[in-house]
């Protein structure tokens, strides 16, 4: 069956989901499954088109620190998912220091979230017996991934499904229709959908964009946190980690876990590291080298490497000696890793989903290469909100002032060598850094920027500052809802979907029972 004709928009709905990206579609599934008449609108079509439309476009105040936005979003059915990670990962317990729900809570929705992404939510086994004595950090607990990123693609026979919430796509919602302090349904241009209850699942930015104009047409509507706060996460990588044991490294390899589910370990500071040291919640995980240093004396890293040159006729950069030398040392897993290389990479092709390669490449001789993703606390400095100049549909554009900062880069500099110094302690490995603290320091800060985890700015909580309530209500408008990023009080070392879709499926079942 065809998404719903734009005829359709004529008719009244009991809700209204703003937004098809993973959190709008498990919303709107699951609102529709519990009898209620639901309209999915999504502002793009099948496929992303990076710009357009420029539901988010934006001025950017430090470029430096945030990548633009055509490129952090997409407006398709799916949403980012149409080029995200694919990262299932719930958050520790101790983030929610900073937020108004308890770990238990949300524990059974991550679960119902990793059901929808096709993936698993709490992943932990044993690490290997070094890595067990570590006492500052743990190394238990995993990433996932299913075998499907796209959401559009993994449900693409419930989107057409007859029986299942009506969407419609290329409908841009350009306001929220209220009377007085109730929503009545959504803005789309010219025209109003008419809805009784509103929920907004159109990303981090997009959400925050419909609540400025709300608050631009009712000055006061909203407490002046409303987009303040904004937050993503510090990625990168300033270290290398050379275990004692070699054969500890496979423990840190993604595996199957079941079900076409991959897993990666990481290791994650305790909460008593976090609170005493002050530092940032972090995770740290093993992560590929480059093939084209020899220096790593992998055999299969370097026969994949001559095998590129030699598909390039010999372009690329180094001697080809050193990997003819790896290679020699052990033909025989050369050509087996070689084997397996290709296999994964012709069945990525064959069905558009990531290849999991179950060994790692060494980034030097027994060292390999470590990469860290880190929590940004809020700062009321970082802040969205609207722009004098116009987008295409004549509304104000967003205006972005978001920055990382001194105290979380060397906050994470810390957690390193927090991490390095237990590492030996243990006898577990230790970290090789490539120059001194303050070149640390200089590292993390050019690797510091975001604008994919669209975090804070309409943060939950128990008070009258909050944007939103712990179900998610927004406060002072009988019947709007947000169930993106921008809810999130803190931004925690984990990657954010999973949790973003655990709070649309437990919205989803408490507007179903009111």
């Amino acid at each position: 069956m065809p998404l719903a004709p734009h005829s359709a928009l004529d008719s009244e709905f009991d809700v209204c989901v703003v937004g098809a990206g993973p959190a709008g579609l498990a919303c709107a599934f699951d609102l529709h499954d519990s009898g209620l008449k639901v309209a999915l609108l999504e502002a793009g079509g099948a496929n992303p088109i990076p710009g357009e439309p420029d539901v988010r476009a934006a001025e950017i105040a430090h470029p430096e620190f945030h990548d633009p936005v055509d490129i952090v979003a997409a407006s398709a059915l799916g949403g980012s998912t149409h080029w995200w990670g694919g990262r299932s990962v719930p958050f520790d317990p101790v983030d929610f220091r900073h937020w108004p729900l308890s770990y238990n809570e949300l524990l059974p929705w991550w679960d119902k979230a990793a059901d929808f992404l096709g993936s698993k939510s709490v992943s932990e086994s044993a690490p290997p017996p070094a890595f067990a004595k570590l006492k500052t950090f743990d190394a238990t607990r995993d990433e996932c991934w299913g075998p499907e990123l796209n959401m559009g693609r993994r449900w693409r026979q419930r989107i057409a499904a007859a029986d299942g919430p009506a969407i419609f796509t290329n409908a841009r919602v350009t306001g929220i229709a209220r009377d007085g302090a109730r929503v009545t349904g959504v803005k789309l241009g010219d025209r109003t959908l008419r809805a009784k209850k509103v929920v907004l699942t159109s990303g981090g930015l997009g959400t925050l964009k419909l609540l400025l104009l709300m608050q631009r047409e009712t000055p006061g509507a909203f407490s002046d946190a409303l987009g303040r706060g904004y937050m993503g996460h510090l990625t990168g990588s300033i270290a290398l980690i050379a275990p004692t044991d070699r054969a500890d490294v496979q423990a840190f390899t993604p595996r199957d876990i079941g079900g076409q589910v991959y897993a990666r370990r990481r290791m994650r500071p305790t909460p008593q590291t976090i609170t005493e040291n002050n530092i940032v919640n972090i995770a740290f995980w093993f992560e590929n080298g480059g093939a084209n240093n020899p220096e790593h004396g992998d055999a299969t890293a370097s026969a994949r490497y001559l095998a590129t040159r030699m598909m390039r006729f010999g372009r690329g950069e180094g001697a080809l000696g050193p990997h003819v030398a790896n290679v020699m040392r052990a033909p025989l897993s050369a050509t087996s890793g070689l084997a397996t290389a290709a296999y994964l990479l012709a069945a990525a092709r064959l069905t558009g989903r990531h290849p999991r390669h179950t060994r790692l490449t060494p980034a030097a001789a027994n060292a390999w290469r470590l990469d860290y993703h880190a929590e940004q606390p809020p700062n009321a400095d970082n802040r969205i909100s609207l722009a004098d100049t116009l987008d295409s549909a004549g509304l104000p554009k967003l205006k972005i002032d978001f920055r990382m900062h001194d105290e979380e880069i060397e906050a994470v500099v810390r957690a390193h060598e927090l991490l390095d110094a237990d590492l030996q302690h243990a006898n577990a490995g230790k970290l090789v850094f490539a120059g001194d603290h303050a070149e640390r320091i200089a590292s993390v800060r050019a690797a510091a920027r975001d604008g994919y985890h669209q975090l804070g700015g309409a943060a939950m909580g128990n008070d009258a500052h909050s944007i939103v309530d712990t179900n998610l209500a927004v406060r002072n408008v009988e019947g709007l809802y947000v169930a993106s990023g921008s809810v999130f009080p803190s931004g925690g070392q984990a990657n954010p979907t999973l949790t973003i879709v655990a709070l649309a499926r437990r919205l989803a079942a408490h507007v179903a029972h009111e």
